[in-house]
């Protein structure tokens, strides 16, 4: 019935697989805050376009998310490659193809339901409520997206969670499967480990300098400069027309009286009703005459709980005393939501007649966040107004130059007279990472474009987020070549140490691994070598062994005897790992905790298996196109 109107999208199963097309499209699609105007298309399919600005921006976003979990990978050379580029791409393909679908099936998200999404989010919230205060705080300090692009995409992954929920319902696990995941995570594996550290033969091993320099002739190619460019550039940014602005008292009067109708908007109400409903043998006339007497009944004293138990044909809510939980605008029906926002606190209503019925209605409590003072806003809500109005101007401005750089293509000198500004030079940076003005992977991007950097014309005008813009053209081009001996001396010389290390691990554990095969015993007993022994299954919260000591022993297999294996971890070190014993795990003891997140990684994984299915499906009908040449 009523309860049953409120919107409770999408389930968790939808917003994990939204989660694996959104989570690498960091700072929300970056082609929402940068011109596509004239810009080279990488694919496109239907009424879908990537851009090659806003791959090369994506690209460069997921790097420096790699590096800051992994500060190792900052010299690697994996970024670069083909793989690495094209599994980019493919996420941001894959998230085309679901706004395709979106688009194509007609998915929509009302402005209730953007609201509820926002409210409910709880980054937005001060104790448990939402704070209007915090959201504006939220779009201001993140300096990129103004609020119509910040909610035009939270529109955009609700209408990609919507495409994907289809799947949950359609993501079977059967009991069996659920058992033979836990039998195999509750598995008991015993077993003893020689670990031959790598880093005790570090100290050992010797690089000459003959070593370092012939090492550096044959991987000259690992060891080159990228190429390099500078630009010459101009900006100007919004926040500079602010300064001139003029507010009056009327404009900031105004812009509180707003900011204080979004309180009420935001006005919740702790509500509880009595449904008599109307239709087939209930006639509307005996069922206002018995609302009357109920109405009458309430205000004589008698308990709204148990009359809404005995009489409300709602079940949703008849058997919780009639409450509703916490009401606010814009998700009951308007008779209801009208009556609901009139009524005083703890006052019984009048029956209240809508399309499911009568309802008697009282109001146990109003949430709402006071606003604050006007004097206390004033400033604020000044600043804001001046920069509402710099907006206008600074989008004037910027089409102006626009048309000034078409106009002078091969010069930036009267742009900047437009503008008023100096001609800014950046130092040298690359494609992947620069600093100042090329910290920017948009400016990045752009510097590198074939209009740029291959016919030595003017950038378009980029807009770089939070009303900043910028124009630029090639002042400095460095080609690619190989860096200095005595620059990577040093690198290569740990390089050559690890190798070896490494190496002479090996060679010592293999004399180990001759023992151990011949007679463990024998070696067990040797007080020069370290055995320790472990009981292990992949249940356990307590980490025991390395994640590569683990990995192997799970996929040993044992017969009567004790199996035997040995191989490097990824760090250098040796290992001979000797299984001893495999029981299967008491599933009475494990865990319900265990069970529920093996049940939903079982659905999750099911899931996606036909949501990617699904997707492949997609794509090879529409098979869209590639510019292998902007790749």
């Amino acid at each position: 019935m009523l309860t049953e109107i409120r919107d409770r999208s999408s389930g968790w199963f939808a917003w994990i697989i939204a989660a694996l097309i959104i989570i690498p499209m960091a700072f929300w699609g970056v082609n929402e805050y940068a011109s596509t105007e004239a810009q080279p298309v990488l694919v496109e399919f239907g009424d879908q376009k990537i851009y090659q600005q806003a791959f090369q921006q994506q690209l460069a976003n997921q790097q420096q998310r790699a590096v800051q979990s992994n500060p190792s990978l900052a010299n690697s050379d994996i970024f670069s490659s083909d793989f690495y580029k094209r599994g980019v791409l493919k996420n941001m393909v894959d998230r085309a193809l679901i706004q395709h679908l979106a688009v194509e099936q007609n998915y929509q998200i009302g402005d209730e339901q953007l609201a509820a999404r926002i409210k409910d989010d709880p980054i937005f919230q001060t104790d448990g409520k939402f704070d209007p205060s915090l959201y504006e705080n939220y779009l201001n300090s993140s300096g990129l997206f103004s609020r119509q692009q910040f909610e035009n995409n939270m529109r955009e992954n609700s209408r990609v969670s919507q495409v994907a929920s289809g799947f949950q319902e359609s993501a079977l696990v059967l009991p069996n499967e659920v058992r033979t995941m836990l039998e195999i995570q509750a598995e008991q594996r015993s077993f003893d480990l020689i670990t031959v550290n790598k880093a005790d033969f570090n100290d050992k091993v010797e690089v000459s300098d003959a070593d370092i320099k012939a090492y550096y002739t044959e991987n000259t190619a690992n060891y080159m400069e990228p190429d390099r460019r500078s630009v010459e550039y101009i900006e100007f940014d919004r926040a500079s027309f602010a300064e001139e602005q003029e507010v009056t008292e009327e404009e900031i009067q105004a812009a509180y009286d707003s900011y204080v109708a979004g309180f009420a908007a935001d006005e919740t109400r702790s509500t509880r009703h009595i449904l008599l409903s109307t239709g087939a043998d209930k006639s509307a006339g005996d069922q206002l005459d018995k609302a009357n007497e109920l109405v009458a009944q309430l205000r004589a004293g008698a308990d709204f709980a148990e009359l809404a138990k005995q009489h409300s044909d709602d079940p949703g809510s008849a058997a919780n005393g009639g409450s509703l939980g916490d009401v606010e605008r814009g998700v009951m029906v308007a008779e209801f939501e009208e009556a609901t926002f009139a009524a005083e606190v703890g006052a019984i209503s009048e029956p209240v007649k809508t399309q499911f019925g009568y309802h008697i209605i009282q109001v146990e409590n109003v949430n709402a966040t006071e606003p604050v003072s006007f004097d206390e806003m004033r400033i604020e809500l000044a600043e804001e107004e001046k920069l509402r109005k710099a907006e206008n101007i600074a989008l004037e401005k910027a089409e102006e130059i626009r048309n000034e750089l078409f106009e002078q293509p091969s010069s930036l000198e009267g742009a900047a007279t437009l503008l008023g500004a100096e001609i800014k030079t950046s130092s040298l940076f690359t494609a992947e990472s620069g600093s100042g003005i090329s910290a920017n992977p948009a400016v990045r991007a752009a510097a590198f474009s074939d209009q740029v950097a291959g016919e030595n014309l003017n950038s378009e005008l980029l807009e770089l987020g939070n009303g900043l813009y910028v124009a630029l053209r090639q002042k400095e081009f460095v080609a690619s070549a190989p860096k200095e001996l005595a620059n990577v001396s040093a690198q290569i010389k740990s390089t050559l140490i690890a190798e070896r290390a490494s190496k002479a691990a090996e060679e010592a554990g293999a004399e180990l691994l001759k023992r151990a095969e011949t007679n463990w015993g024998d070696l067990s007993s040797d007080s020069s070598v370290e055995v320790k022994s472990f009981i292990v299954s992949m249940i356990d919260t307590e980490r025991k062994v390395s994640p590569d000591v683990m990995r192997e022993v799970l996929k040993m297999q044992k017969d009567d005897s004790a199996a035997l294996t040995s191989f490097s971890s990824t760090n250098g070190d040796f290992n001979i790992v000797r299984l001893t014993k495999v029981e299967a795990g008491d599933l009475t003891k494990v865990s319900q905790q265990v069970k529920d997140s093996t049940l939903r990684m079982l659905e999750q994984r099911n899931g996606q298996s036909l949501f990617s299915a699904y997707l492949k499906s997609v794509e090879d009908s529409i098979q869209p196109k590639i510019n292998e040449d902007l790749l």
